[in-house]
């Protein structure tokens, strides 16, 4: 008997996906792509809502990157962007994702100029993320250290977990 093996159903897309969120997409892990993929067609949805583009701007981050990053503010100069250690972080195993929200005339980056608005544009693709029952959550619900452009996947794993798979050379994504 021959059975056919079922390929994971890709999302319609019905907004064109720009370059920057294509290339950001192919850095999260294989098993998380079609949900991103979902997410990046609200968060365009939600922008032209706005007049505003959103991209993807940041997935899977080595620990490398994730130990500068944490550097930041802290013993190298700038503002303190992140909390979380490498390891600590769910950009480490691809099951994460920012957005920026960017002015469409200009270009210019809105999230350090409107705080206000651009936390209303990222509630709004969570909001509607979860009416669409995708299994990501959303930084904006932090009780400290909110991160509203930050989008993560559900894994039902801890960090400690996340990390002793990761050594293992096993994926995080069942």
């Amino acid at each position: 008997m021959n059975r056919k093996i079922k390929q994971p159903v890709k999302p319609r897309l019905r907004f064109i996906v720009d370059a920057r969120s294509k290339q950001v997409l192919k850095t999260l892990d294989k098993r998380v792509q079609p949900s991103f993929t979902q997410l990046v067609q609200i968060a365009k949805a939600v922008g032209t809502k706005y007049g505003i583009d959103i991209k993807a701007i940041s997935g899977h981050r080595s620990y490398s990157k994730q130990k500068a990053l944490y550097a930041q503010g802290r013993t190298t100069p700038g503002r303190i962007i992140t909390n979380a250690k490498p390891g600590y972080s769910n950009h480490n195993f691809g099951t994460a994702l920012d957005f920026g929200c960017f002015d469409k005339k200009s270009g210019e980056y809105l999230d350090a100029k409107d705080g206000k608005l651009v936390a209303k544009i990222y509630r709004a693709i969570y909001n509607e993320a979860e009416r669409q029952n995708l299994k990501i959550t959303w930084g904006g619900l932090w009780r400290s250290f909110k991160d509203t452009p930050h989008f993560e996947y559900i894994t039902g794993l801890t960090m400690a977990q996340m990390r002793q798979r990761k050594e293992a050379g096993l994926p995080v994504i069942a």
